[in-house]
Protein backbone atom coordinates (compact mmCIF):
# COMPACT_ATOMS: atom_id res chain seq x y z
CA UNK A 1 0.00 0.00 0.00
CA UNK A 2 2.69 2.43 -0.98
CA UNK A 3 0.22 4.62 -2.24
CA UNK A 4 -1.08 6.10 1.16
CA UNK A 5 2.52 7.58 1.41
CA UNK A 6 1.05 10.19 -0.62
CA UNK A 7 -1.60 11.10 2.03
CA UNK A 8 -0.59 14.68 3.29
CA UNK A 9 0.85 15.49 6.70
CA UNK A 10 -2.16 17.55 8.52
CA UNK A 11 -4.64 14.58 6.81
CA UNK A 12 -3.08 11.66 8.66
CA UNK A 13 -2.42 13.82 11.75
CA UNK A 14 -6.50 14.48 11.56
CA UNK A 15 -7.27 10.73 11.09
CA UNK A 16 -4.72 9.59 13.44
CA UNK A 17 -7.61 9.11 16.61
CA UNK A 18 -9.66 6.57 14.35
CA UNK A 19 -9.55 3.29 14.96
CA UNK A 20 -6.62 1.64 12.48
CA UNK A 21 -9.64 0.12 9.93
CA UNK A 22 -11.64 3.16 9.52
CA UNK A 23 -8.53 5.57 9.15
CA UNK A 24 -7.22 2.90 6.51
CA UNK A 25 -9.92 2.73 4.71
CA UNK A 26 -10.27 6.57 4.99
CA UNK A 27 -6.94 7.02 3.06
CA UNK A 28 -7.33 4.64 0.71
CA UNK A 29 -10.69 6.68 -0.68
CA UNK A 30 -8.38 9.88 -0.05
CA UNK A 31 -5.63 8.07 -2.59
CA UNK A 32 -8.43 7.08 -5.00
CA UNK A 33 -10.10 10.66 -5.01
CA UNK A 34 -6.24 11.83 -5.63
CA UNK A 35 -5.75 9.53 -8.49
CA UNK A 36 -8.88 9.67 -10.10
CA UNK A 37 -8.54 13.85 -9.80
CA UNK A 38 -12.37 13.62 -11.03
CA UNK A 39 -15.43 12.77 -8.99
CA UNK A 40 -16.05 8.90 -7.91
CA UNK A 41 -19.15 7.46 -6.78
CA UNK A 42 -19.69 5.60 -3.70
CA UNK A 43 -20.36 2.57 -5.42
CA UNK A 44 -16.76 3.16 -7.21
CA UNK A 45 -15.31 3.46 -4.09
CA UNK A 46 -16.84 0.08 -2.74
CA UNK A 47 -16.28 -2.27 -5.41
CA UNK A 48 -12.69 -1.16 -5.96
CA UNK A 49 -11.73 -1.04 -2.42
CA UNK A 50 -13.85 -3.87 -1.14
CA UNK A 51 -15.70 -1.81 1.41
CA UNK A 52 -19.51 -2.63 2.83
CA UNK A 53 -21.50 0.16 2.61
CA UNK A 54 -21.11 0.38 6.69
CA UNK A 55 -17.30 0.73 6.18
CA UNK A 56 -17.24 3.11 3.06
CA UNK A 57 -19.87 5.22 5.06
CA UNK A 58 -17.76 5.65 8.41
CA UNK A 59 -14.39 5.89 6.00
CA UNK A 60 -16.10 8.97 4.36
CA UNK A 61 -17.48 10.27 7.36
CA UNK A 62 -14.10 10.51 9.38
CA UNK A 63 -12.36 11.86 5.81
CA UNK A 64 -15.14 14.70 4.91
CA UNK A 65 -15.54 15.49 9.04
CA UNK A 66 -11.26 16.65 8.19
CA UNK A 67 -10.28 20.27 6.96
CA UNK A 68 -7.42 19.16 5.53
CA UNK A 69 -9.12 16.43 3.30
CA UNK A 70 -10.62 18.56 1.33
CA UNK A 71 -13.48 16.41 -0.04
CA UNK A 72 -16.26 18.51 -1.87
CA UNK A 73 -19.48 16.84 -2.42
CA UNK A 74 -20.98 16.91 -6.26
CA UNK A 75 -24.08 15.25 -7.99
CA UNK A 76 -21.74 13.20 -9.80
CA UNK A 77 -19.62 12.00 -6.35
CA UNK A 78 -17.04 12.94 -3.96
CA UNK A 79 -13.87 15.29 -5.40
CA UNK A 80 -10.86 16.77 -3.82
CA UNK A 81 -11.12 20.17 -3.71
CA UNK A 82 -7.72 20.71 -5.40
CA UNK A 83 -9.32 18.79 -8.83
CA UNK A 84 -12.95 20.79 -8.50
CA UNK A 85 -12.34 23.12 -11.23
CA UNK A 86 -15.67 23.05 -13.24
CA UNK A 87 -18.07 26.22 -11.86
CA UNK A 88 -20.94 22.98 -12.16
CA UNK A 89 -19.65 21.16 -9.39
CA UNK A 90 -18.71 24.08 -7.61
CA UNK A 91 -22.35 25.79 -7.77
CA UNK A 92 -23.49 22.26 -7.06
CA UNK A 93 -21.67 22.13 -3.80
CA UNK A 94 -22.60 25.55 -3.04
CA UNK A 95 -26.13 25.16 -3.06
CA UNK A 96 -26.14 21.96 -1.15
CA UNK A 97 -23.96 22.97 1.39
CA UNK A 98 -26.30 25.95 2.12
CA UNK A 99 -29.37 24.10 1.74
CA UNK A 100 -27.99 21.17 4.36
CA UNK A 101 -26.88 24.82 6.91
CA UNK A 102 -30.04 26.15 6.62
CA UNK A 103 -32.02 23.25 7.89
CA UNK A 104 -29.51 21.89 10.46
CA UNK A 105 -30.01 25.53 11.67
CA UNK A 106 -33.46 25.43 12.26
CA UNK A 107 -32.92 22.22 13.50
CA UNK A 108 -30.70 22.92 16.13
CA UNK A 109 -33.11 26.19 17.16
CA UNK A 110 -35.50 23.55 18.11
CA UNK A 111 -33.30 22.16 20.35
CA UNK A 112 -32.11 25.38 21.74
CA UNK A 113 -33.04 25.21 25.20
CA UNK A 114 -31.24 21.69 25.58
CA UNK A 115 -27.94 23.39 24.31
CA UNK A 116 -28.76 26.26 26.44
CA UNK A 117 -28.37 23.71 29.10
CA UNK A 118 -25.85 22.37 28.00
CA UNK A 119 -22.92 24.14 30.34
CA UNK A 120 -25.14 22.92 33.52
CA UNK A 121 -25.33 19.76 32.41
CA UNK A 122 -21.72 19.65 32.47
CA UNK A 123 -20.94 21.12 35.58
CA UNK A 124 -23.78 18.70 37.33
CA UNK A 125 -21.76 15.33 35.43
CA UNK A 126 -18.49 16.94 36.64
CA UNK A 127 -19.72 17.68 39.93
CA UNK A 128 -21.41 13.91 40.33
CA UNK A 129 -17.62 12.39 39.24
CA UNK A 130 -19.10 11.47 36.07
CA UNK A 131 -17.16 13.29 33.14
CA UNK A 132 -13.96 13.93 34.59
CA UNK A 133 -11.81 12.64 31.88
CA UNK A 134 -9.64 14.44 30.73
CA UNK A 135 -8.78 13.62 27.05
CA UNK A 136 -13.00 13.53 26.70
CA UNK A 137 -12.99 16.70 27.74
CA UNK A 138 -10.49 17.89 25.80
CA UNK A 139 -11.44 16.16 22.47
CA UNK A 140 -15.11 18.37 23.20
CA UNK A 141 -13.33 21.07 23.51
CA UNK A 142 -11.98 21.02 20.33
CA UNK A 143 -15.09 20.10 18.33
CA UNK A 144 -16.50 22.74 19.74
CA UNK A 145 -13.73 25.07 18.65
CA UNK A 146 -14.23 23.83 15.21
CA UNK A 147 -18.13 23.53 15.22
CA UNK A 148 -17.80 27.67 16.64
CA UNK A 149 -15.60 28.33 14.17
CA UNK A 150 -16.84 26.86 11.12
CA UNK A 151 -20.52 28.89 12.26
CA UNK A 152 -18.21 31.95 12.27
CA UNK A 153 -17.25 31.72 8.80
CA UNK A 154 -20.84 31.30 7.33
CA UNK A 155 -21.96 34.40 9.30
CA UNK A 156 -18.90 36.59 7.98
CA UNK A 157 -19.46 35.33 4.45
CA UNK A 158 -23.66 35.79 4.99
CA UNK A 159 -22.70 39.11 6.34
CA UNK A 160 -20.64 40.54 3.55
CA UNK A 161 -23.74 39.52 1.44
CA UNK A 162 -25.87 41.46 3.09
CA UNK A 163 -23.94 44.54 2.86
CA UNK A 164 -23.27 44.27 -0.34
CA UNK A 165 -27.63 43.67 -1.21
CA UNK A 166 -27.81 46.85 1.04
CA UNK A 167 -25.74 48.84 -0.91
CA UNK A 168 -27.74 47.57 -4.15
CA UNK A 169 -30.75 48.51 -2.47
CA UNK A 170 -29.81 52.38 -2.04
CA UNK A 171 -31.55 54.92 -3.74
CA UNK A 172 -28.60 55.64 -6.44
CA UNK A 173 -28.21 52.10 -7.02
CA UNK A 174 -31.80 51.24 -7.66
CA UNK A 175 -32.19 54.21 -10.31
CA UNK A 176 -31.90 53.47 -13.55
CA UNK A 177 -28.44 54.68 -14.04
CA UNK A 178 -26.88 52.10 -11.46
CA UNK A 179 -23.53 52.50 -12.81
CA UNK A 180 -23.31 55.96 -11.82
CA UNK A 181 -25.30 56.09 -8.28
CA UNK A 182 -22.81 52.82 -7.59
CA UNK A 183 -19.68 55.66 -8.76
CA UNK A 184 -21.05 58.33 -6.46
CA UNK A 185 -21.29 55.67 -3.45
CA UNK A 186 -17.77 54.95 -4.47
CA UNK A 187 -16.75 58.81 -3.82
CA UNK A 188 -18.71 59.06 -0.68
CA UNK A 189 -16.36 56.25 0.64
CA UNK A 190 -13.29 57.22 -0.40
CA UNK A 191 -13.91 60.59 1.23
CA UNK A 192 -14.52 58.76 4.09
CA UNK A 193 -11.79 56.54 4.74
Amino acid sequence: MNAIKKIPVALRKELNNAADRIRGNAEAIYDMLDQQKGPVTVDQMQKELGLRPDECRTARRLLMSTESAGVYVTQDGLILTKYATHNDHRFWHLAWSLGLFEVSGRQLVLDQDMLESAPDALVKLWNAGKFQDYNRLTALKRRTRESLAVLVKVVEMYKRIEKTIDVLLLPQVASKDWKGGLRQIKKQLEKVS
